[in-house]
């Protein structure tokens, strides 16, 4: 039971308590809320860090796989990878027998920035799932992987 349920000068959210969207973009908001200052601190943007992270876990990812992970389309991914590569943290690389596929690695200035980024990446994780143990986090994020897995949508 929230506070929203038993405090009658805050409104009821009636059927919203069991709606996805409604909670995630509740949880969505108090999260980037919560990494204002690890962006501001970092000069960096979400996107950025999703996609280090990613290239740094998979080097050599195709950019057409990096699309559908980060789920962003194609020319907004494109943009953000260009800005990347100008800044000396990522490679693009012709590998394989398809010329027109990129596939994608960290720099050494790359990797060091993904370095600097971690540590208080680990923080925020923590503070934010602080409130549920470690077989709760665990659950949460298994029934949240479930529900991606079987809502897959096509990135356009």
């Amino acid at each position: 039971m929230t506070s929203a349920d038993t405090d009658d000068s805050t409104p009821h959210l009636g059927h919203l308590k069991e709606d996805l969207s409604f909670v995630s973009r509740i949880l969505r908001a108090r999260i980037a809320s919560s990494n204002e200052s690890f962006f501001a601190d970092h000069q960096v943007a979400g996107g950025e860090v999703a996609v280090l992270n990613l290239i740094g876990i998979n080097p050599g990812l195709a950019q057409k796989e990096l699309a559908q992970l980060v789920v962003l389309r194609k020319s907004a991914l494109t943009k953000l990878v260009n800005e990347l590569e100008k800044s000396g943290l990522i490679e693009r690389r012709k590998e394989g027998t398809d010329k027109r596929l990129n596939a994608l690695y960290l720099t050494d200035e790359g990797q060091a920035r993904l370095a600097r980024l971690r540590p208080d990446m680990a923080r925020l994780q923590a503070e934010i799932l602080a409130p549920l143990s470690a077989a709760e986090r665990a659950i949460l994020f298994e029934l949240l992987w479930r529900l991606i897995d079987e809502t897959e949508t096509p990135i356009l």
